[in-house]
């Protein structure tokens, strides 16, 4: 993954930002991020080509920022961003299982080595699965999906096996929460919103594609509930989209 641990996750996400204007009222907004829901769609694109068929869901919302400092680099890695920390017990990594109060197992909480290609604890293989603390901060919008149930809407938790199933709270299912790109058409956004301080406000259009939003949703009434961090780590307040239905909603490409 631009954050490693979720990249079989996350590789269903992608990220454009479609309109972004510099804001010309004085700098009085505040730093903390504030946003609105504009607008849903969906969409098929390449209807019935095999391999080239896309279901999108497309989120746009109002934002205004004090200070700009919006937006990240799918390359920031390094703290606060990265993705998770190893956690240690008197200087030595802590496999799952290695102590009764560890939690069970879930991709908030483990690691495998055999997923990520990689020697996390150095010790020539591949084949631990290592506690971690995992980092909530390596993204910048989280979206949650509600949906309708005898007038009432309630969470479906995407990061979650299906309910029911044996692997229920592992959270290793698909995940939508993501990031956007530094708000700057500079050729180097990220450092340019780096050492710069000034408002802005525009629209973001988060899309995020998957092939279960048909089978998952065709009869559903939903609602999206999001909220995003800015650089310094500034959570937003939360927004929720009006409620809808994928044909309701549905454009044609």
């Amino acid at each position: 993954m631009r954050n490693r641990h979720f990249l079989k996750y996350l590789m269903v996400v992608l990220v454009v930002l479609t309109a972004f204007a510099s804001c010309n009222r004085p700098p009085d907004l505040p730093d903390t991020p504030s946003i609105s829901f504009e607008r849903v769609t969906f969409e098929i694109r390449n209807e019935g080509d095999p391999l080239f068929e896309e279901n999108v869901l497309s989120l746009s919302f109002n934002v205004q920022d004090g200070n700009g400092d919006l937006g990240l680099d799918g390359t920031e890695d390094n703290a606060p961003y990265n993705t998770f920390n190893l956690i240690t017990d008197n200087g030595n990594f802590v496999e799952f299982g290695d102590r009764p109060t560890d939690p069970p197992f879930s991709c908030l909480h483990y690691v495998i080595e055999d997923a990520e290609n990689t020697d996390l604890n150095n010790d020539g293989d591949l084949q631990d699965t290592l506690l971690i603390d995992f980092n909530e901060n390596q993204f910048n919008i989280e979206v949650d999906f509600l949906v309708k149930v005898n007038d009432t809407f309630e969470e479906l938790e995407m990061r979650a096996q299906p309910r029911g199933s044996a692997n229920e709270r592992t959270f290793c299912g698909i995940s939508f929460d993501g990031r956007f790109p530094c708000l700057s058409n500079e050729d180097n956004p990220c450092d340019f919103i780096r050492n710069n301080d000034r408002p802005i406000e525009g629209v973001i259009t988060y899309e995020m594609n998957s092939g279960l939003f048909l089978p998952i949703f065709r009869n559903e009434t939903l609602k999206l509930r999001f909220k995003i961090r800015d650089r310094a780590l500034n959570v937003s307040n939360v927004a929720e989209s009006t409620e809808f239905t994928l044909q309701d909603i549905r454009i044609s490409n």
